[in-house]
């Protein structure tokens, strides 16, 4: 903070706001992630364990870059969502629309603020004081895990253009047959920072080999999109006060959720979609109407069902893997209480 506010008042508010919002909460599960991965991979009972004499102290630096850059991401996609609470909270853009007097400068400092704290999360994974080599291949997969997610940003923007409604402007019509599948837009979006390179990440610090790598990824990314199609349901079956975000946000910005393909050929949900789907100004009633339709046409059921299945696809890859002497109970644990947390949340 010290260094910003020498700069100047508006620096010092845009780094604040990086600040309050990463300390403001959250479920940590990312660093969580980190630590279990690099205490797993691990060489033997008793080389590696650092100085506090825990088993992920070594990667602490990563678990911080790893919250930085969902710090940034949130900023950016509430921006982008035009959503004004997040953990509870003012979003970023919100509190610095307050600070700076005016709806211009208070999104434009938000911008900014999410790309310092990306900045900030590269300085952290940078300085982690493990071997180069190490840190090397962990920044490299940091940067991927980045490309990953803007990369699943574009392709449910793309999706979304196909949920034109008459109050949406401009409305494009989007071939459904050109899109990606809404499970690749999660492996991208959700698993590749939520779990899957928080994984890898952790394991390369920890000098992992390839194979390792590769049995993470495995269980890593069922677990991904079953996290995401958890949030799916929690955007419209959530209680807002334990989510800490607006409930059937996703209905009005168009997203094309798991919930909303699994609507796509039964025709009289299409005229419910219609009225709803990207419809800021939807009506209480329509969208209650189209979350009855979402229950009683077993599309909430057909969801819960495949992330069920995700799960299991989680768990046996789990159940697959091999862990160093010393590790693997630790290691087990760990990695079983994420595929709970993230797959059964309520938050």
């Amino acid at each position: 903070m010290a260094a910003a506010a020498q700069i100047g008042d508006d620096v010092l508010a845009a780094a604040e706001a990086v600040e309050h919002l990463a300390l403001r909460g959250g479920k940590r599960m990312r660093a969580a992630l980190i630590a279990a991965a690099y205490a797993s991979c691990q060489k033997g009972a008793s080389s590696h364990v650092d100085d506090d004499n825990t088993r992920w102290a070594g990667a602490l630096l990563a678990m911080v870059a790893i919250e930085l850059l969902q710090v940034y991401l949130l900023i950016h996609d509430d921006w982008m969502d035009d959503d004004e609470v997040r953990r509870g909270g003012p979003a970023v853009h919100v509190v610095l629309r307050n600070r700076l007097g005016t709806k211009r400068l208070g999104d434009v400092a938000a911008i900014l603020a999410g790309d310092l704290a990306c900045g900030y999360a590269q300085a952290a994974l940078l300085e982690t004081t493990l071997p180069a080599e190490h840190v090397l291949r962990a920044a490299r997969a940091f940067a991927q895990i980045q490309q990953d997610v803007v990369k699943g940003q574009i392709a449910e923007m793309h999706s979304a253009r196909r949920s034109c409604t008459p109050s949406t402007s401009p409305c494009t019509s989007v071939d459904a047959t050109a899109l990606p599948s809404v499970e690749t837009i999660h492996s991208l979006k959700t698993a590749s920072y939520t779990v899957t390179g928080p994984l890898v990440v952790g394991a390369l610090l920890a000098g992992a080999n390839d194979a390792r790598v590769a049995e993470l990824e495995r269980f890593g990314r069922p677990l991904g999109i079953a996290f995401q199609l958890r949030d799916d349901l929690l955007g419209v079956f959530g209680n807002p006060a334990l989510t800490g975000k607006p409930i059937w946000n996703d209905l009005r910005q168009g997203k094309r959720t798991a919930l909303v393909d699994e609507l796509r050929d039964d025709a009289a949900a299409q005229i419910e979609l219609a009225r709803v789907l990207g419809n800021a100004n939807a009506q209480h009633g329509e969208i209650e109407a189209l979350v009855h339709t979402m229950e009683a046409s077993g599309a909430r059921a057909r969801v819960e069902a495949r992330l069920q299945e995700l799960l299991g696809e989680a768990r046996r890859a789990l159940g697959a893997m091999s862990f160093s002497w010393g590790t693997g109970d630790m290691a087990r644990a760990w990695l079983s209480g994420a595929t709970f947390a993230l797959g059964e949340r309520s938050t």
